[in-house]
């Protein structure tokens, strides 16, 4: 009999415990010893494949998550050579108005001086066409108006979008962050 048998034994014999039930009660709880060690030892590696399989899942997750956010991340720089290009084209839209403003004041000079020139050889017809110059001027400036108005409407129209979709880009990434880290945190909770 091992030590631990023995000393059962032992403590059955002292306690006046026949000595064949002494031995079966000693070698019965050594049995239930050894049975419940080997339980323990069975629990331990199954918690630890399991332990193992939720790691590899997580990792799984974690490579997945990363890929997501690499993929955010490219629309993100998409969304940006994007709105890049509308402020170049932006920037050529002002472009062609400051052509045209300059166009239209040289224009204007132009018109002035021959007015100045016709006022001194046709003083009777000055006023109308004076008046017909500046209808042509106000004409112009009314249109060039306009053009200028659509052109900030289609920027601030164009710029909404992209706003909205980099805040959609954001909050797409926050929900997938936190669907992720959701089940994390509950594994770091249970364990």
């Amino acid at each position: 009999m091992t030590t631990m048998i023995s000393e059962v034994y032992s403590a059955f014999k002292t306690a006046g415990v026949p000595e064949q039930e002494a031995k079966q009660a000693a070698e019965t709880l050594s049995a239930e010893n050894l049975t419940t060690s080997n339980t323990i030892a069975e629990n331990r590696r199954e918690l630890s494949a399991e332990i193992t399989a939720s790691r590899q899942e997580l990792a799984g997750q974690v490579g997945e998550v990363r890929q997501e956010v690499k993929e955010v991340k490219q629309e993100v720089g998409e969304l940006r050579q994007e709105v890049k290009g509308v402020k170049q084209e932006v920037g050529e839209l002002r472009q062609e108005v400051n052509e045209v403003r300059q166009e239209v004041a040289e224009v204007k000079l132009e018109f002035t001086e021959r007015i100045d020139k016709i006022d001194l050889k046709f003083s009777g017809q000055i006023a109308e066409v004076r008046q017909e110059l500046l209808s042509k001027i106000a004409e112009v400036k009314q249109e060039l108006s306009g053009k200028i108005a659509e052109i900030r409407h289609e920027m601030t129209v164009e710029m909404g979008k992209i706003k909205r979709g980099m805040g959609i880009m954001q909050w797409m990434l926050g929900l997938v962050l936190f669907a992720v880290a959701l089940p994390i945190l509950r594994e770091i909770i249970v364990i």
